[in-house]
């Protein structure tokens, strides 16, 4: 089983987002055995580093 690693300074973030939206994190979740917000915290850093952000994200 994946195992989370320990947030240094995690600041909680709530959004809104679509059913649909949901299902799919929760799916991807089940299969990798991760959290929901374990998948959703790599596809933010993933996210930042496509944009090619200079500061360093948090788990990038």
């Amino acid at each position: 089983m994946a195992r989370e690693k320990k947030l240094e300074a995690p600041i909680t973030l709530f959004a809104a987002i679509e059913e649909k939206q949901h299902e799919a994190l929760r799916f991807i979740a089940y299969k990798e055995r991760r959290s929901i917000a374990d998948v959703v915290r790599e596809a933010i850093s993933e996210y930042i580093k496509s944009r090619g952000e200079k500061r360093k994200a948090v788990g990038a």
